[in-house]
């Protein structure tokens, strides 16, 4: 299959695209999952609080109708309207076309359900010991209501043995998990199956019921009606609208995007009602439930003998109808579901028995089950994978039996009656050329597109589908006619004259009458079909865009397609053989397990090994050309190549997880550009090679290998790990898609030219080995598990983790991180360097030292500004470069080996700090980061004043960039780190505290403040005042986002009162003063006097203790500061003075 981007997404598009892609949906999808759980709580109200709400509106909680049916309360709606849910019941395998997949049908799969899992969502409980059921189902939700006849027959129809062969079930063998209705989205989202966190849920659920709407007969057989007057006296407004319901169910399908929701369209197209109010039908008569976009819609009809044609389809008199209220094609499918012979329940006791029943509730289990059968065939025949939920539905929507009166879909039978027989076919038969299935992501901005050459006998067929987001209800009202589709996908055939082939679309302007036609834009479904049904013989191109902007910018969806092609294969032959010879034509058969063919495969053959002898060995004698290759089956088979080489063309699926292929080479040739899909499943690949010559493939799985080699090829891998031997990538290969681990045995070279994926993590696994990539591609880690590695070329390694010997030997080596577990050793060849650009790891060496060393001289660079102490590390003949301060121990041996340090760590000292509010005028605080046993700070505020404090602060006056240094000294010696500081202009104004008492104020507001006291910061005081407790020079700073502003100092005496103005018996002197200063003392006090010095700024510069033992006495300070006004503080026990000094 061809997949043809335009040059510019090409261009535009990032390698990591699809891995970004696939983790952004898992996202997104995880966020809608938590919000639908958020939400779902208003519907899932327990016993007794709808017994409350019961009481309170005046309603009844379970309501008795016509023909013993019943309808029980479950919430109010948005408009707190009481909604009530009722059934929808009023020879289907035949009909379907199921008997075909089960055991003895024409297929010869015998499918019977074995190990599969659905939930069954309905009335009460289904009688779980029905001797029809064994021991399959169970009850999960622990209900021990009345059982339910209802339940019971749609739980047979699904599953039931076939004690009594006329009421066998769909799936014989499928696991029933029963849940009663009430608060059903909470259970689904619960229970339903998700690959990553419920791989054990159920795939499919059943849903046999939904809201009771509009006119219903009560138990007097009297009819009365169910609608909301507030918003419509004649007509119930939830037929065909969007609610919250119908949203939740679209959120989970969209959260859990492989879990198939099947819901019954609902019987009420017949209910006319008395004549007082509207009819409900025949039209838009489908509840909220089968208005969701994402599940199936079922809608009921039954088939008189086999099926020959659509006339053979008779629509039932009750299954209700679309359009929906924005115009989508609802139903989806219809199902067998007019008397329905099924398990049952009868008397007091609920005995065994069987009963014939009618209704959408009978036609759904008949579908559920039916696909359930599909999913069964897509998993043995895909290594044990699922469809997602919209590829299920664009295969059964492909391959639906023509019902109605016109071509194309209808508003009554959706797309037609499941033909089950014809989806396994499709599965069967998919050969990537003439049958496709494809699980696809469109990315915005993006157009896909393959070509293929009709044989113009043919028809053509493609069909999408996609799990579309949750649209959003409009306001209640009728009919109204908003979109809900969100991310509008486009479907287009073009030929190779320019003519445009359209999807099938609906008027819903004609009602249920609306004839289907192909001429313009579906903008309303998220399923979109074209058919040609007289092809011409020449070139067709299937495309698929998108209108707009896509939500999550990116739409998974699901394309199936089917045509005869000329460019694709030319026969099929299947396996019959007994001798084990390929070569021998009496071992080929054009049809499973049938009559030889009498001839072998070639280039243009579709091989088929499906019913190999358990233990078989098939061996090629010669080199061999074929098509495609197909190994399904459960018997042990071994695939000998003998040496040769086995050329496929197009596509390789196995299921078989018991085959060995071995002893030789399998070579994937790509004739064109076509798209080919490899599944490799669970196959040995150990002893066999490899070989991707051109073209494009997708590798959905593949087993370990000895030899890969890709040569100018294009390969998207889907898979996340690839085990390898070796690989050789030739110029012009790109690999693509989800691959995240390379695991490589002995050598993995990329020549110039290859495109690797970003963010791959190369793993060396073997004893010996040589990693190469000439392509120079960035990649997220090279891991040396342990063995001796060799590394000859790498582009930028994020991560190099080193356990075992690695030796580098190109000229330099880039790494982010290098992590060195302890014992394992790394050589850097002479005369070569290695970059470390981030960070150094190194682990606790348990099984030796480790060793970084070189035979001749090499260097180790590492730039970043910190400090590692390792132990267990030697070092010889490699220096090391660069601001990083790596420290060994006293224990390590450092032999030539220049700029490593060598002592106790704690005495390894690093300088380092951070600054903030570093704003012209405002008060700098400098936080100290240094490590080490420090004993000694020195500050220098570029030149203009120093500092020995641990965390100082300081005022620049002028914007510009200062060089600040910081000297930190210990038992380790001097360590000094500069850094250049950008001091950026300040708009705050300066601030002035107003004294008020024992309150100091700001004088500015401002957005937050900070108070001082001696200098330091006051813990706590951040608003504009402050009431003093104690006496000191105060300041305060104003603060915005970046700078603060610092007031001048105010002092205030140790009471707390007035700002202190008096002097006696205090003089000071010389002012100015040059060098030293005199403090003159001359009053009656005898005791301590203590001194301080501040600057400016309110720093305390210093302080000096006196005894003063007489009347008059004269101290002196050493006055060495910059120039500038310094506050000289003295206190002679409570008593405190201050002057104000200027420094010439």
């Amino acid at each position: 299959m061809r997949k043809l981007i335009a040059l510019t997404l090409l261009l535009l598009v990032a390698k990591a695209g699809f891995i970004q892609a696939q983790e952004g949906m898992r996202q997104v999808r995880s966020e809608v999952f938590q919000r639908l759980q958020d939400n779902v709580r208003r519907y899932s109200l327990k016993p007794e609080e709808k017994s409350v709400i019961a009481e309170a509106m005046g309603i009844p909680l379970v309501m008795d109708l016509a023909d013993q049916r019943v309808a029980v309360f479950q919430y109010l709606d948005d408009d707190n309207h009481p909604v009530y849910y009722t059934t929808h019941n009023l020879n289907a395998a035949a009909a379907t076309g199921t008997n075909s997949l089960q055991a003895g049908g024409n297929l010869n799969l015998n499918l019977s359900g074995t190990d599969m899992i659905i939930g069954i969502y309905d009335q009460t409980r289904p009688k779980a010991n029905h001797n029809e059921f064994g021991n399959r189902v169970t009850q999960i939700d622990g209900s021990t209501e009345e059982i339910s006849n209802h339940a019971t027959h749609v739980t047979g129809t699904i599953l039931a043995a076939g004690n009594n062969r006329n009421a066998a079930g769909m799936a014989r063998e499928a696991i029933g998990w029963a849940f009663n209705w009430d608060a059903d989205i909470s259970k689904m989202t619960q229970n339903s199956y998700d690959p990553d966190l419920n791989p054990g849920g159920h795939l499919i659920s059943n849903h046999s019921y939904g809201f009771l709407m509009g006119w219903y007969r009560d138990s007097n057989n009297n009819w009365t009606w169910a609608g909301n007057e507030g918003i419509s006296a004649s007509e119930d407004y939830r037929f065909g609208f969007y609610t919250n319901k119908s949203r939740q169910i679209d959120e989970l399908a969209f959260a859990k995007p492989f879990y198939t929701i099947i819901w019954a369209a609902g019987n009420d197209r017949s209910d006319v009602g008395d004549g007082s109010r509207d009819a409900d039908g025949p039209d838009d008569s489908i509840g909220p439930e089968g208005v969701a976009k994402n599940s199936l819609t079922i809608g009921a009809v039954s088939l008189q003998g086999d099926y020959t044609g659509p006339s053979d389809v008779n629509m039932s008199s009750f299954s209700s109808w679309g359009p929906v209220d924005d115009g989508r094609i609802k139903p989806d499918l219809v199902g067998m579901g007019v008397n329905v012979f099924s398990s049952a329940i009868q008397g007091e006791n609920g005995a065994d028995s069987y009963a014939t029943l009618s209704g959408t509730s009978m036609a759904t289990p008949n579908v559920s089950g039916s696909l359930l059968l599909v999913q069964e065939l897509y998993r043995n025949r895909n290594a044990g994978r699922y469809m997602l939920s919209a590829t299920l539905k664009a295969l059964a929507i492909q391959t639906a039996r023509e019902a109605g009166m016109n071509p194309g879909p209808d508003y009554m039978h959706g797309w037609g009656l499941l033909d089950t027989e014809a989806a396994a076919n499709m599965i069967i038969d998919e050969d990537g050329s003439s049958k496709i299935i494809r699980e696809l992501n469109l990315q915005q901005g993006e157009t896909y597109e393959f070509e293929f050459i009709s044989n113009g006998v043919d028809p053509i067929k493609t069909t999408i589908a996609w799990t579309d987001p949750a649209g959003t209800s409009p306001a209640l009202s009728v009919n109204p006619t908003d979109l809900m589709l969100v991310n509008d996908l486009d479907l287009r055939i073009i030929d190779e004259n320019g003519n445009t082939f359209f999807p099938w679309t609906l008027n819903p302007r004609d009602g249920s009458s609306a004839i289907a036609s192909r001429n313009g834009d579906n903008f309303r479904d998220n399923v979109e079909q074209v058919s040609i049904e007289n092809p011409n013989p020449q070139r067709y191109t299937v495309r698929v865009s998108h209108k707009g902007d896509l939500a999550n910018s990116q739409q998974p969806y699901s394309l199936v397609f089917s045509a005869g092609v000329s460019d694709g294969q030319a026969n099929t032959l299947y396996w019959i053989g007994t001798d084990g010879n390929w070569d021998n034509p009496n071992n080929w058969s054009e049809n499973s397990s049938g009559p030889s063919a009498n001839i072998i495969p070639d280039e243009g053959t579709r091989v088929v090994i499906d019913r190999p002898l358990a233990g078989q060995t098939i061996s090629l004698s010669e080199n061999t050309d074929v098509f495609s290759l197909n190994i399904f089956g459960q018997e042990p088979l071994v695939l000998d190549l003998n040496q040769n080489e086995l050329l496929i063309r197009n596509g390789f699926r196995s299921s078989n997880n018991l085959t060995n292929v071995r002893n030789g080479l399998i070579h994937f040739e790509g004739t064109d550009q076509n798209e080919n899909i490899l599944d490799f499943g669970q196959l040995d690949f150990s002893d066999v090679n490899v070989w991707f010559d051109e073209g494009r493939w997708r590798v959905l799985s593949m087993p370990g290998i000895n030899e890969l080699e890709i040569s100018e090829a294009v390969v998207e891998f889907g898979m996340e790990r690839l085990l390898v031997n070796e690989v050789e990538l030739s110029s012009g290969t790109r690999i693509r898609g989800g691959l995240t681990t390379v695991e490589f045995k002995s050598l993995f070279r990329a020549n110039p030219g290859v495109e690797l994926p970003a963010a791959l993590n190369m793993v060396f696994t073997g004893e010996n080995g040589v990693y190469e990539d000439f392509s120079i591609s960035p990649i997220r880690r090279l891991v040396n598990l342990g063995g001796n590695l060799q590394v000859n070329a790498s582009g930028n390694i994020a991560r190099l983790e080193l356990n075992g010997e690695t030796q580098l030997n190109q000229d330099m080596t880039h790494v982010g991180v290098l992590d060195l577990t302890g014992g394992s050793a790394l050589r850097i060849g002479d005369g070569l360097s290695l970059l470390v650009e981030e960070g150094i790891e190194h682990g606790d060496a348990p099984g030796g030292q480790t060793i970084i060393s070189s035979p001749g001289k090499a260097i180790l660079i590492h730039e970043p500004y910190r400090k590692y102490c390792f132990e267990g590390l030697n070092v010889q003949n490699v220096d090391l470069q660069g601001e990083s301060v790596i420290n060994l121990g006293p224990q390590s041996t450092v032999i030539n080996a220049a700029n490593w340090s060598n002592i106790l760590c704690e005495n390894v000292l690093l300088a380092n700090f951070n600054v903030a509010f570093n704003c012209a005028g405002g008060l700098a605080e400098f936080e100290n980061l240094s490590e080490g046993n420090i004993t000694a700070y020195n500050w220098d505020f570029g030149g203009l004043g120093t500092s020995t404090a641990t965390d100082p602060t300081f005022i620049f006056n002028n914007p510009r960039t200062y060089t600040i240094s910081l000297e930190i000294s210990g038992p380790g010696g001097v360590n000094r780190y500069e850094k250049s500081v950008v001091i950026n202009p300040n708009s705050l104004r300066r601030p002035e505290i107003v004294a008020n008492g024992s309150q100091l104020s700001s004088r500015i507001p401002a957005s937050s403040y900070q108070w001082y006291r001696d200098g330091e910061p006051i813990e706590g005081a951040r608003e504009r005042s402050y009431m003093v407790a104690d006496g000191g020079a105060y300041q305060v700073a104003v603060i915005d986002d970046q700078c603060n502003r610092l007031s001048a100092v105010v002092v205030v005496s140790s009471s707390g009162e007035d700002i202190f103005s008096g002097r006696s018996g205090y003089a000071i002197g010389p002012n100015p003063v040059a060098e030293k200063l005199s403090l003159f003392v001359n009053n009656s006090y005898m005791g301590e006097i203590d001194v301080r010095v501040f600057d400016g700024a309110g720093r305390l510069k210093q302080q000096v203790k006196f005894d003063k033992e007489r009347q008059g006495m004269e101290f002196v300070l050493d006055f060495v500061y910059t120039q500038g006004l310094y506050l000289i503080q003295v206190q002679a026990g409570k008593e405190v003075q201050t002057f104000k000094v200027m420094k010439e």
